[in-house]
């Protein structure tokens, strides 16, 4: 690296040091207690993550003192930001009636009622605690109606933290790869995560996003050994990557044909509409979690009443299901504040916001002389280096190769700035956003990579903009 690029990047984690002395006081402190000083891995980055003390709207204001434009928002959980009045005023009456009854309430019928309602395909729901109870009883319950075990998955999709779906993750997984048993060397090797049990990889097929193919293929061997196919409408974890609508379609049409279930993971596309009605597709179980709960813990599983009726107790041989928590009255009350207060207008006006972001990052990013993507739709999307098409995760993967320590470095001046995004560039919105704050993000990014040009130009020369050419001739390539 140039002296210059050195210098630069040192400003950066210098001055993000000088900022926040009781983040890393308390992140030493927590090291004695917590395993790396925290609970939940994504929350980790060097050289220590930022302590929030508290949020409001759309500002955390971190234990230093300093706030921030929140782009996190939980990971899209929190479509209402930070202690939205009807949310905290919802929770606190709900406190003094019981939180967790134990018995049936009259919140879940009016919590699922809208579930219904907003959801074409979902007829009857069953709650769970979060996405990765609800993927899980998804799975159980597609086995049991089919009377198949195996399942499909797509390569790098993430459906929480189960074993069947923790297999190629793509979330910097050096465990090895191995050829899928039965199947041609064109499809994705199978990476299974430590402490899953390596039969897993028995019953989970994968197939790569985007190619259906690959998908009929599959099926075409194997499809009578298939329960289901799980899928994103737009791939989180591995990107915020859309599927094409005519995939979507063709998966439809093709687990029909076989008997195979499919079931949609909306927990992160629930808030942009959802997907699978904006194209008119109907899965055959659908799960949400997230902003189903105004961010308390909720999750839930909903889908063809034929299905969801194996859970029933006073029908022959039902699925047991149970959890001291499941659809406890604060989750639902709260979440139901949340969904009241975010109907279709308020849908449709976040959805603008986000498309703002999606088109306009990129141009700043190049009048700073940059190359940069972002992909994903409304209100949550990912940021991603260089060009070349994104259509699964292993091209999302390919962009991250080979970009130094430009990641960090980004998101700390980022953070030096008053904007706060993932460690890994996804970002979402929330309802107390307005162009103010997208302008704040865009101006704040535009600076950062002015500031780390130098850094770019010693370490990751190939996202140079062509000097010769001006940034407003390669704007929106």
């Amino acid at each position: 690296m140039t002296n210059m690029g050195h210098e630069i990047a040192q400003v950066v984690r210098n001055n993000y040091h000088v900022r926040t002395p009781n983040s890393q006081r308390m992140h030493e402190a927590a090291k004695s207690w917590l395993p790396g000083g925290d609970t939940r891995t994504i929350n980790h980055f060097t050289p220590y993550p930022t302590f929030m003390s508290r949020g409001a709207g759309c500002v955390l204001t971190d234990v230093d003192g300093n706030d921030y434009l929140d782009f996190v928002n939980n990971m899209g959980s929190m479509v209402h930001g930070h202690a939205h009045p009807a949310l905290v005023a919802a929770a606190s009456e709900q406190i003094t009636l019981g939180t967790a009854l134990g018995a049936p309430v009259e919140l879940q019928m009016r919590h699922a009622k809208i579930l219904c309602e907003r959801v074409d395909s979902i007829e009857l729901v069953r709650y769970t605690n979060s996405g990765t109870e609800a993927t899980m009883l998804a799975l159980r319950v597609a086995r049991a109606f089919t009377g198949k075990d195996a399942i499909v998955k797509i390569d790098g999709g993430f459906h929480g933290m189960h074993n069947d779906v923790e297999i190629n993750m793509l979330t910097g997984m050096p465990e090895p790869l191995r050829p899928q048993a039965g199947l041609p060397a064109s499809f994705p090797q199978i990476q299974i995560p430590r402490g899953v049990p390596a039969n897993v990889g028995d019953d989970v097929f994968l197939v790569r996003y985007n190619d259906l193919d690959q998908a009929t293929r599959l099926l075409a061997l194997h499809g009578s050994r298939i329960a289901a196919l799980i899928v994103d409408p737009m791939m989180g974890a591995a990107g915020c990557i859309p599927a094409e609508v005519d995939y979507l379609r063709g998966l439809r049409e093709l687990t029909h044909k076989h008997n195979v279930l499919l079931i949609f993971d909306e927990c992160n596309t629930f808030r942009l509409g959802p997907l699978q009605n904006r194209y008119n597709i109907q899965p055959d179980l659908t799960a949400i979690s997230k902003i189903i709960g105004g961010d308390i813990p909720l999750g839930a599983l909903g889908g063809r009443a034929d299905i969801m009726a194996r859970f029933d107790p006073t029908r022959p041989e039902p699925i047991f299901h149970t959890g001291a928590f499941v659809g406890n009255s604060l989750a639902l009350r709260v979440g139901l504040a949340a969904l009241e207060t975010f109907g279709p207008p308020e849908v449709a006006a976040l959805n603008k916001l986000g498309e703002r972001l999606i088109h306009e990052l990129p141009k700043a990013a190049r009048e700073a002389g940059v190359k940069m993507q972002v992909t994903g739709i409304g209100s949550h999307a990912h940021l991603h280096w260089g060009e070349g098409p994104i259509r699964d995760a292993r091209d999302a993967l390919a962009l991250q190769a080979n970009l130094a320590e430009l990641p960090e470095l980004v998101h700390l001046e980022l953070l030096n700035r008053g904007i706060y995004i993932s460690r890994r560039g996804i970002f979402t919105l929330s309802t107390p956003m307005t162009d103010e704050h997208v302008q704040a993000y865009l101006d704040a990014m535009h600076e950062t990579l002015r500031t780390l040009r130098p850094f770019i130009a010693a370490k990751v020369p190939h996202l140079l903009v062509d000097a010769r050419v001006p940034a407003s001739a390669t704007a929106g390539r």
